[in-house]
């Protein structure tokens, strides 16, 4: 520093020749390094504070003189020797220097203070806290500058902002500072310092929006904002600027910044839900990042370990989020992790020292979370099975890391005593003892286990008679175990997890979505479904229904069921012709060209209404007989029964769920079926093949049972006859046999007669309800009015007699 201040004592003070704003900037960066890098050993606390102190007010007298000569306009000023002095201020012992970072801001740049200075009333008016500086030496906490009986100037007024002329001009305009990126963060960081968290979202709002600076926020920026809402606990404020800020707007998000957010969580765990906020911040590292982080992971298991609220779900959520991470884990502490920029040509980075002990780390945390769902009574015993077996695979894995770890170190120990001895061949004159009683010595003062340790270590090298070198530099060392008959036999039963689950079920939606259950082939048009809503190709089908009864292929078909937990039956019991399946019409999504495939495998069906692609996670019905396809939605909304394609009426039952999932779907499609069968009926709504020898054998059973029940209709009592004559009511068999005489279709026939009868019984109970006291009410005979003064006023009015 000496050396730089001879130079720059020697740079003229005006002229072509005098410093500029590069000049200033090297000289501040430099101060800033020699106080930060150049410490001297041995250095305490209280000198190191003073030493800062003197390196800044030599900043701060430079700075009147850069200040005096920007007034002039002999001097252009910009935002890299603003930021200079604005972080080497940063660096101060004293607040005061922390928060005339925010005076120089307004200084050089026209932007209004948020936050009062420190030391004045305003701050105290405003309800500002007092700054408490617990890492500051109590000297420098106070500034009582303002105290003193001399007018002498007060630290901080040389950031102050220059003042005008009475008229409110200057000779020469000021050229303030545009602010950017670098500004952003100086002024988030002297937020931080002096708590000052309105403030900083202010300044965020104010130089972030279009309509003002127009700043775009980089990942520094993002990272300064992050911290800030560290300190004061926001992590769902956290969460949304990463969402927001980061993975909306294309910005990439380093490992440090999800250790940030985490641990913004992490302080913030009086919350309720930032174990959630957690969770969100895991799976968007498991998105973005190609290996996970070990410091991230350890993080959020610490949180799940010691959150206060939480229960047994929250748990099992936390587990759950964790298992792919875990697996991330081992992949890099086995196989190895992605190459880094500094190594590209790799194909794999294996894990070594501080990376290697965080890795080990996070898989104890995670083993750790295990440990406190089992051995705590937030759930059910039979809840905990599957974990136990994960718990039990997760601690394996540990034992074979840590002693892979202690072998390989043990290996480097021998194989550098052993390039010693070889170096030092006259190493025999140094001691006098014989080797064997060294040997002796030395194993007699190791402790019981590292004999053992050594004595599987050197097992190896007992072998080297019997076994090559080429196959022994092969063998061994990869980190397996050699599993046992009752491992191999028996597997304990596991019962699968809520994530598992739904993952099987996406899984076999998108398999049934995309390819013919029958061949196997992907599905493409014509596309046919039958009664259980399941998809096919339609030369499937007919290949299905041209082979022959005795084929091996169509009995193998015919076992296809197609529908989860249904009771619909097999592909075999359903289908029986073509009348048993019906022509699904999709909608498909247009190309890149504007053009529509006659047959593609790779096209994208979709509602014809909504636009909503049609597939697997999607609920999607056809109509019967029309097929056209639509999403589940748009049939509950449409009040008329009549399709929005062809205008073609349906009843509500026609309604056909593809593929479906729900219980009441599969019962309903089981009622439709069945119903569909007494009628005679397919699924397409025709006739079925055989259901002409099924009204030939009703017409037969309907006549045998008119014959056997005429002589029971004529021994029919006198009294009975007599009460039917009373009632006023004819045999309602009569009129039903008249009005079904001229329908031949007997399940039709069967129907009207049902109704017929039940309209009989509606007349008779309406006639039998009306009595003889009722029927008096409604007299037919006219009235006629009373001559003279008997009418009563009451009923009949007020009349005056005649004289």
């Amino acid at each position: 520093m000496d050396a730089l201040w001879g130079v720059a004592g020697k740079i003229a003070e005006t002229g072509p020749a005098s410093a500029n704003s590069i000049t200033y900037v090297t000289i501040l960066n430099a101060i800033r390094q020699n106080l930060l890098v150049n410490a001297p050993k041995g250095e305490s606390d209280d000198e190191t504070a003073a030493r800062k102190e003197r390196g800044i007010v030599e900043a701060r007298l430079m700075w009147e003189d850069i200040i005096r000569r920007w007034g002039s306009a002999d001097l252009m000023i910009d935002e890299e020797l603003v930021c200079a002095m604005a972080r080497l201020l940063l660096i101060g012992s004293r607040p005061r220097d922390w928060d005339d970072v925010l005076s120089l801001v307004e200084q050089t740049m026209d932007i209004p203070r948020l936050v009062p200075r420190l030391g004045t009333t305003e701050r105290q008016n405003a309800g500002f806290p007092r700054l408490r500086a617990p890492n500051v030496p109590r000297e420098y906490r106070v500034d009582d500058d303002h105290l003193s009986p001399d007018n002498t100037p007060v630290r901080g007024d040389e950031f102050l902002p220059i003042k005008r002329d009475s008229d409110g001009a200057l000779s020469n305009p000021l050229a303030y500072v545009w602010p950017g990126n670098n500004t952003l963060s100086v002024i988030q960081e002297a937020c931080q310092k002096i708590v000052a968290n309105k403030a900083a979202q202010e300044y965020w709002d104010l130089l972030t929006d279009p309509r003002t600076y127009k700043i775009v926020p980089d990942i520094d920026n993002l990272h300064m904002r992050l911290r800030n809402l560290r300190q004061n606990r926001a992590s769902a404020a956290a969460v949304q600027l990463m969402e927001q800020d980061m993975m909306e707007k294309g910005v990439k998000p380093r490992p440090g910044t999800f250790r940030i957010a985490m641990s913004t969580c992490v302080r913030d765990k009086n919350n309720h839900n930032s174990l959630r906020h957690a969770g969100r911040i895991l799976n968007m590292m498991f998105k973005t990042l190609e290996d996970a982080d070990a410091k991230t992971i350890t993080l959020y298991a610490e949180l799940a370990t010691s959150f206060p609220l939480a229960k047994g779900s929250d748990l099992i959520e936390a587990l759950t989020i964790l298992r792919p991470l875990a697996k991330s884990i081992r992949i890099q502490l086995g196989v190895g992790a992605a190459p880094t920029k500094y190594n590209k040509n790799a194909v794999t980075r294996s894990l070594k020292g501080e990376e290697r002990q965080d890795a080990i780390t996070a898989i104890r945390k995670i083993h750790g979370v295990y440990d406190k769902l089992l051995f705590s009574n937030l759930v059910s015993e039979e809840m905990k099975t599957p974990f136990k077996a994960e718990r039990a695979r997760l601690s394996a894995f540990i034992q074979r890391i840590l002693f892979q770890d202690g072998h390989s170190r043990s290996k480097e120990k021998i194989q550098s005593r052993g390039s010693l001895e070889e170096g030092d061949r006259h190493r025999y004159l140094q001691n006098e003892t014989r080797p064997g009683e060294a040997e002796e010595e030395e194993n007699d003062n190791k402790p019981e286990w590292k004999k053992q340790w050594m004595q599987q270590v050197e097992r190896p090298q007992r072998r080297k008679m019997r076994v090559s070198s080429a196959t022994t530099d092969m063998m061994g060392n990869d980190g397996g175990s050699i599993p046992k008959r009752r491992e191999l036999v028996k597997e304990a039963a596991k019962a699968l997890t809520t994530a598992q689950i739904k993952e099987a079920q996406t899984e076999q939606q998108e398999y049934a979505w995309s390819t013919d259950p029958l061949t196997r082939k992907p599905l493409a048009r014509p596309v046919v479904s039958d009664a259980a809503g399941v998809l096919y190709n339609k030369d499937s089908i007919i290949e299905f229904l041209l082979k022959e009864d005795g084929h091996v292929e169509k009995a193998e078909m015919k076992k296809v069921g197609g529908v989860k937990d249904s009771e619909l039956g097999t592909f075999g019991d359903r289908v029986k012709g073509l009348k048993d399946v019906v022509e699904v019409k999709f909608e498909v999504e247009e190309k890149m060209g504007g053009e529509v495939g006659a047959k593609d495998t790779n096209e994208r069906w979709k509602c014809p209404i909504k636009g909503e692609r049609l597939g697997a996670g999607s609920k999607a019905v056809y109509i019967v007989p029309c097929g056209h396809a639509f999403a589940g939605s748009v049939v509950k909304e449409v009040s008329e029964r009549v399709c929005l394609t062809c205008n073609e009426a349906y009843a509500e039952n026609d309604v056909i769920p593809i593929l479906p999932t729900a219980p009441t779907d599969i019962a309903r499609l089981n009622l439709r079926l069945k119903t569909l069968k007494e009628k005679g009926l397919t699924h397409a709504l025709k006739k079925a093949p055989g259901s002409k020898k099924k009204r030939k054998h009703a017409e037969k059973d309907a006549s045998e049972t008119s014959t056997l029940a005429k002589p029971s209709s004529s021994s029919s009592s006198d009294e009975d006859k007599k009460t039917k004559k009373e009632n006023g009511t004819a045999k309602p068999s009569t009129t039903t046999a008249a009005a079904s005489d001229g329908i031949k279709n007997s399940a039709t026939a069967s129907l009207t007669r049902k109704v017929l009868e039940e309209q009989e019984e509606r007349n008779k109970r309406r006639k039998m309800a009306q009595s003889d006291n009722v029927n008096s009410l409604f007299s037919k005979k006219e009235h006629k009015t009373s001559a003279g003064n008997s009418a009563d006023f009451m009923t009949r009015g007020f009349s005056i007699g005649k004289k």
